[in-house]
């Protein structure tokens, strides 16, 4: 939990300011570049996740069994990463093509090579994680995110690059989160040459055949649904959806992923019996922060984007406020596959992900006929699917939830005494605030009337969280039930 703290707040510092250098672009670009400039990324991104196949798990998994292990791993990585890119640099334009959108093509380059920066720092960056070095791994990213922010709004306010100026601070940004991770690893632990076994390689390779599997469905299902929007919608309602999706994504990416990527190395070093309580308390835990993130953005979402966006990107509104709510099933499907993941379940967690990739696809080709918000209730539906058949398949290999329905009904309450006290607020406020003071207040009056609300309800979850987190000692009544304990 404490690894899983520094990533979140690290990560949630450095994505709120990443954060509102996407809504100070989004005041220079319209919805239309935006959107070919992420269907681009998508497509670099994907091909990552193909060539990446599965060696960075491998690291973290097999890393202790020496020097052979890392840097045949490495050396896998490494090749099939040069090979996807030169495949995708040469299939730009008919990629473009495919997706009705010409300056896809555009873009692409010069999102393969802020991928190919990305990868030269991956395996080092396993290797922290392995060690559960997660500060250093946080860090990186939100100093990654930061510069990313900096460069995109300084390039867009100040010259006629357009949507190249997100591509080129994609690659600064690549080039701040490798060098965080391979100056904090020596590079004999993970580069330096040793023999290399015909042996070693076919492990490799059928270690990551089905974790690519996994990984790849895993991710398209988060980010696929950009083209096919794209395709189905058209350029301008996709740069809605994107930006929406983006900001939804919040709290499922920056808390849910980060419990989920501390779970892994964390369930295989504890003990069997322990396992189970391990991950209803990383759900609790997770869930603590992701119900008020969520529900806070789905009901601030018109005074956000009325606050923050100009009027072309008026349809972010309703669009957050549905795919904020399907963010929570996703984090919780995240952070559940940990489990099976530590038990060598590849197969069935790739399972999962094509059947929750499936939905979504036909959800979204189904519903797109009823207009952009209706089509992003297939997201809803996806990760539902996900979250039922993750949690069957964790019964299965002897996870029990006890405990963890109650916890998430208090949140749950707690939440929904939080929207309706805001949507009054909201109501009585009227325009009697200024602009500028809506949004911050909204928040205010949320977060204190969720935390009072899971206060008188559910405290002990909030003690437990804080006492795993080193703050229990700022709770009311906290010091005197310790000096009373001893």
């Amino acid at each position: 939990m404490s690894s899983a703290a520094y990533g979140i707040v690290a990560g949630l510092l450095g994505r709120a300011v990443g954060l509102v250098g996407t809504l100070l672009i989004a005041r220079h670009l319209t919805p239309d570049i935006v959107a070919e400039v992420t269907v681009a990324t998508v497509i670099a991104l994907t091909g990552n996740w193909i060539a990446a196949w599965g060696c960075g798990q491998y690291v973290v998994v097999r890393g202790g069994e020496g020097r052979e292990a890392v840097f045949t791993a490495t050396l896998v990585y490494l090749l099939a990463g040069a090979a996807m890119i030169a495949l995708l640099w040469w299939a730009a334009p008919s990629l473009a093509l495919w997706i009705q959108a010409p300056r896809v093509a555009e873009y692409l380059p010069g999102a393969l090579l802020g991928i190919g920066i990305r990868r030269l720092g991956a395996i080092p960056g396993k290797l922290l994680a392995r060690e559960l070095r997660f500060g250093r791994i946080a860090l990186g990213t939100a100093l990654g995110d930061v510069a990313y922010a900096v460069v995109a709004v300084s390039l867009v306010s100040t010259t006629r690059l357009g949507g190249h100026a997100m591509i080129v601070a994609f690659i600064v940004q690549s080039c701040v989160v490798a060098l965080s991770t391979i100056t904090a690893v020596p590079w004999r632990d993970w580069l330096r040459p040793v023999r290399v076994t015909a042996a070693r390689v076919r492990d490799v390779l059928r270690f990551g055949a089905p974790v690519t599997g996994e990984i790849v469905l895993s991710e398209g299902a988060r980010y696929w649904d950009k083209p096919l929007m794209l395709r189905l919608l058209g350029a301008h309602d996709a740069g809605s959806y994107g930006m929406a999706f983006n900001l939804a994504q919040l709290p499922a990416v920056y808390v849910g992923g980060h419990v989920g990527a501390v779970m892994v190395p964390a369930v295989v070093r504890a003990a069997p019996e322990h396992r189970s309580a391990l991950m209803v308390r990383a759900l609790a835990f997770a869930a603590l922060f992701l119900f008020p993130m969520a529900t806070g953005l789905a009901v601030c979402a018109p005074t956000l984007v009325a606050t923050l966006l100009p009027p072309t990107w008026g349809q972010v509104a309703p669009l957050l406020s549905v795919l904020a709510i399907a963010s929570l099933p996703a984090a919780g499907s995240f952070i559940l596959s940990s489990f099976l993941a530590a038990h060598a379940r590849n197969h069935r967690l790739m399972a999962i992900e094509a059947a929750a990739v499936s939905t979504l696809v036909v959800a979204l080709w189904a519903l797109s006929s009823a207009g952009v918000v209706a089509a992003s209730a297939g997201v809803a539906v996806a990760t539902l699917l996900q979250w039922g058949l993750t949690v069957h398949a964790c019964r299965r290999d002897g996870l029990r939830l006890d405990g963890l329905a109650r916890a998430l009904a208090c949140m749950a309450l707690a939440c929904a005494v939080m929207v309706l006290v805001v949507l009054a607020w909201r109501h009585a406020a009227g325009d009697r605030l200024p602009g500028a003071l809506r949004l911050p207040a909204e928040i205010a009056v949320g977060a204190i009337v969720y935390g009072g609300a899971l206060w008188a309800g559910a405290r002990d979850l909030v003690v437990d969280a804080s006492e795993a987190l080193g703050l229990s000692r700022f709770l009311p009544g906290m010091r005197e039930r310790r000096k009373g304990d001893a």
